[in-house]
Protein backbone atom coordinates (compact mmCIF):
# COMPACT_ATOMS: atom_id res chain seq x y z
CA UNK A 1 0.00 0.00 0.00
CA UNK A 2 1.37 3.42 -0.90
CA UNK A 3 0.54 6.89 0.29
CA UNK A 4 1.64 10.39 -0.56
CA UNK A 5 3.98 10.49 2.43
CA UNK A 6 5.26 6.95 2.61
CA UNK A 7 5.33 3.35 1.53
CA UNK A 8 3.95 0.48 3.56
CA UNK A 9 6.55 -2.22 3.03
CA UNK A 10 5.82 -5.94 3.21
CA UNK A 11 6.66 -7.54 6.57
CA UNK A 12 10.39 -7.99 7.11
CA UNK A 13 9.84 -11.67 7.83
CA UNK A 14 8.24 -12.24 4.43
CA UNK A 15 10.93 -10.17 2.67
CA UNK A 16 13.69 -12.19 4.30
CA UNK A 17 11.90 -15.39 3.32
CA UNK A 18 11.55 -14.21 -0.29
CA UNK A 19 15.20 -13.20 -0.47
CA UNK A 20 16.26 -16.53 1.03
CA UNK A 21 14.15 -18.48 -1.44
CA UNK A 22 15.58 -16.63 -4.44
CA UNK A 23 19.15 -17.09 -3.22
CA UNK A 24 18.58 -20.82 -2.65
CA UNK A 25 16.85 -21.23 -6.03
CA UNK A 26 19.40 -19.25 -8.07
CA UNK A 27 22.70 -20.02 -6.34
CA UNK A 28 22.69 -22.76 -3.71
CA UNK A 29 20.70 -25.40 -5.61
CA UNK A 30 22.63 -25.08 -8.91
CA UNK A 31 25.89 -25.03 -6.93
CA UNK A 32 24.86 -28.22 -5.10
CA UNK A 33 23.88 -29.84 -8.41
CA UNK A 34 27.21 -28.81 -9.90
CA UNK A 35 29.31 -30.24 -7.08
CA UNK A 36 27.25 -33.43 -6.88
CA UNK A 37 27.48 -34.08 -10.61
CA UNK A 38 31.16 -33.13 -10.60
CA UNK A 39 31.98 -36.07 -8.33
CA UNK A 40 29.59 -38.43 -10.11
CA UNK A 41 30.08 -37.68 -13.80
CA UNK A 42 32.79 -35.08 -14.33
CA UNK A 43 33.15 -31.39 -15.14
CA UNK A 44 31.19 -31.18 -18.41
CA UNK A 45 27.94 -32.78 -17.19
CA UNK A 46 28.24 -30.93 -13.88
CA UNK A 47 28.32 -27.57 -15.65
CA UNK A 48 25.52 -28.52 -18.02
CA UNK A 49 23.37 -29.74 -15.10
CA UNK A 50 23.81 -26.51 -13.14
CA UNK A 51 23.02 -24.48 -16.24
CA UNK A 52 19.97 -26.64 -17.01
CA UNK A 53 18.55 -25.96 -13.55
CA UNK A 54 18.77 -22.19 -14.02
CA UNK A 55 17.07 -22.31 -17.42
CA UNK A 56 14.44 -24.71 -16.11
CA UNK A 57 13.51 -22.24 -13.37
CA UNK A 58 13.39 -19.41 -15.91
CA UNK A 59 11.14 -21.49 -18.19
CA UNK A 60 8.86 -22.42 -15.28
CA UNK A 61 8.35 -18.80 -14.27
CA UNK A 62 7.91 -17.70 -17.88
CA UNK A 63 5.25 -20.33 -18.56
CA UNK A 64 3.39 -19.30 -15.41
CA UNK A 65 3.55 -15.66 -16.47
CA UNK A 66 5.47 -14.65 -13.37
CA UNK A 67 8.20 -12.04 -13.08
CA UNK A 68 11.76 -13.23 -13.61
CA UNK A 69 13.94 -12.39 -10.57
CA UNK A 70 17.10 -10.51 -11.47
CA UNK A 71 19.23 -12.82 -9.33
CA UNK A 72 17.99 -15.82 -11.32
CA UNK A 73 18.80 -14.11 -14.62
CA UNK A 74 22.30 -13.25 -13.39
CA UNK A 75 22.83 -16.83 -12.20
CA UNK A 76 21.88 -18.12 -15.65
CA UNK A 77 24.27 -15.64 -17.25
CA UNK A 78 27.13 -16.73 -14.98
CA UNK A 79 26.53 -20.44 -15.54
CA UNK A 80 26.28 -19.87 -19.30
CA UNK A 81 29.65 -18.08 -19.33
CA UNK A 82 31.28 -20.63 -17.07
CA UNK A 83 29.96 -23.57 -19.08
CA UNK A 84 31.11 -22.12 -22.39
CA UNK A 85 34.62 -21.42 -21.16
CA UNK A 86 34.97 -24.74 -19.35
CA UNK A 87 33.83 -26.69 -22.40
CA UNK A 88 36.41 -24.95 -24.55
CA UNK A 89 39.35 -25.56 -22.22
CA UNK A 90 40.23 -28.10 -19.54
CA UNK A 91 42.74 -26.73 -17.04
CA UNK A 92 42.93 -25.50 -13.46
CA UNK A 93 43.86 -22.04 -14.68
CA UNK A 94 40.81 -21.77 -16.92
CA UNK A 95 38.53 -23.22 -14.26
CA UNK A 96 39.65 -20.54 -11.79
CA UNK A 97 39.62 -17.90 -14.50
CA UNK A 98 35.93 -18.40 -15.26
CA UNK A 99 34.58 -16.76 -12.07
CA UNK A 100 36.96 -13.90 -12.75
CA UNK A 101 35.48 -13.48 -16.22
CA UNK A 102 32.03 -13.65 -14.65
CA UNK A 103 32.92 -10.74 -12.38
CA UNK A 104 33.70 -8.57 -15.41
CA UNK A 105 30.56 -9.82 -17.21
CA UNK A 106 28.42 -8.82 -14.22
CA UNK A 107 30.13 -5.42 -14.09
CA UNK A 108 29.37 -4.89 -17.78
CA UNK A 109 25.75 -5.95 -17.23
CA UNK A 110 25.31 -3.42 -14.42
CA UNK A 111 26.91 -0.61 -16.42
CA UNK A 112 25.00 -1.49 -19.57
CA UNK A 113 21.67 -1.50 -17.74
CA UNK A 114 22.45 1.93 -16.28
CA UNK A 115 23.40 3.34 -19.67
CA UNK A 116 20.15 2.22 -21.32
CA UNK A 117 18.13 3.55 -18.40
CA UNK A 118 16.93 0.20 -17.08
CA UNK A 119 19.18 -0.36 -14.04
CA UNK A 120 19.43 -3.88 -12.70
CA UNK A 121 19.35 -2.41 -9.22
CA UNK A 122 15.72 -1.43 -9.84
CA UNK A 123 14.91 -5.09 -10.43
CA UNK A 124 16.72 -6.03 -7.22
CA UNK A 125 14.81 -3.34 -5.33
CA UNK A 126 11.54 -4.76 -6.60
CA UNK A 127 12.49 -8.42 -6.12
CA UNK A 128 14.15 -8.19 -2.72
CA UNK A 129 12.78 -5.08 -1.01
CA UNK A 130 9.39 -4.91 -2.68
CA UNK A 131 9.59 -1.29 -3.86
CA UNK A 132 6.78 -0.59 -6.36
CA UNK A 133 7.79 0.16 -9.93
CA UNK A 134 6.31 3.67 -9.80
CA UNK A 135 8.62 4.45 -6.87
CA UNK A 136 11.75 3.15 -8.59
CA UNK A 137 10.76 5.29 -11.59
CA UNK A 138 10.87 8.52 -9.58
CA UNK A 139 13.60 10.85 -10.84
CA UNK A 140 15.82 10.92 -7.74
CA UNK A 141 15.27 7.24 -6.97
CA UNK A 142 16.00 6.25 -10.56
CA UNK A 143 19.16 8.37 -10.52
CA UNK A 144 20.29 6.67 -7.31
CA UNK A 145 19.60 3.23 -8.78
CA UNK A 146 21.72 4.04 -11.83
CA UNK A 147 24.51 5.28 -9.57
CA UNK A 148 24.29 2.06 -7.55
CA UNK A 149 24.79 0.10 -10.77
CA UNK A 150 28.17 1.81 -10.92
CA UNK A 151 28.86 0.81 -7.32
CA UNK A 152 28.12 -2.85 -8.02
CA UNK A 153 30.10 -2.71 -11.25
CA UNK A 154 33.11 -1.27 -9.39
CA UNK A 155 32.87 -3.97 -6.71
CA UNK A 156 32.91 -6.70 -9.35
CA UNK A 157 35.77 -5.09 -11.29
CA UNK A 158 37.91 -4.88 -8.14
CA UNK A 159 37.06 -8.49 -7.26
CA UNK A 160 37.88 -9.70 -10.76
CA UNK A 161 41.06 -7.64 -11.09
CA UNK A 162 42.53 -8.95 -7.81
CA UNK A 163 41.76 -12.55 -8.77
CA UNK A 164 43.22 -12.02 -12.24
CA UNK A 165 46.50 -10.67 -10.84
CA UNK A 166 46.83 -13.69 -8.55
CA UNK A 167 46.05 -16.08 -11.40
CA UNK A 168 48.69 -14.52 -13.64
CA UNK A 169 51.18 -14.97 -10.77
CA UNK A 170 50.21 -18.69 -10.55
CA UNK A 171 49.03 -18.26 -6.96
CA UNK A 172 45.99 -20.50 -7.19
CA UNK A 173 45.54 -20.99 -3.45
CA UNK A 174 45.66 -17.24 -2.94
CA UNK A 175 42.87 -16.84 -5.51
CA UNK A 176 40.50 -19.00 -3.48
CA UNK A 177 41.46 -17.22 -0.25
CA UNK A 178 41.06 -13.79 -1.79
CA UNK A 179 37.60 -14.63 -3.13
CA UNK A 180 36.45 -16.02 0.21
CA UNK A 181 37.51 -12.79 1.97
CA UNK A 182 37.17 -10.08 -0.66
CA UNK A 183 33.76 -11.04 -2.07
CA UNK A 184 31.85 -10.75 1.27
CA UNK A 185 33.63 -7.47 2.08
CA UNK A 186 32.85 -5.88 -1.29
CA UNK A 187 29.27 -7.16 -1.22
CA UNK A 188 28.74 -5.73 2.27
CA UNK A 189 30.09 -2.34 1.19
CA UNK A 190 27.86 -2.32 -1.90
CA UNK A 191 24.79 -3.24 0.17
CA UNK A 192 25.63 -0.43 2.63
CA UNK A 193 25.78 2.01 -0.31
CA UNK A 194 22.38 0.73 -1.47
CA UNK A 195 20.85 1.40 1.94
CA UNK A 196 22.37 4.87 2.33
CA UNK A 197 21.76 6.13 -1.21
CA UNK A 198 18.34 4.49 -1.41
CA UNK A 199 17.05 6.02 1.81
CA UNK A 200 18.48 9.40 0.84
CA UNK A 201 16.76 9.34 -2.55
CA UNK A 202 13.44 8.33 -1.00
CA UNK A 203 13.67 11.12 1.57
CA UNK A 204 14.40 13.62 -1.21
CA UNK A 205 11.17 12.47 -2.88
CA UNK A 206 9.32 12.95 0.41
CA UNK A 207 8.82 9.22 0.93
CA UNK A 208 9.32 7.37 4.19
CA UNK A 209 9.45 3.60 4.55
CA UNK A 210 7.15 2.00 7.11
CA UNK A 211 8.64 -1.30 8.24
CA UNK A 212 7.25 -4.05 10.47
CA UNK A 213 8.40 -7.55 11.33
CA UNK A 214 5.16 -9.36 10.46
CA UNK A 215 1.51 -8.73 9.70
CA UNK A 216 -0.69 -7.84 12.59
Amino acid sequence: MTALHGIEMPPLRSMIGRIGFQVVEATLIPAAIFWGMLHLTGLVLALVSGLAWCYLMIARRWLKGGALPAVLMLAALLFTTRTGVALAYHSTFVYLLTPTINAFVIAAAFLGSAVVGRPLTARFAQDFVGLPSHVTALVRVHRALRLLCGVWALANVVNGWVALQLLVADRYDAVMLARSVLTPVLTSLAVACCVLLGRRALRQEGIHLHLRWRDA
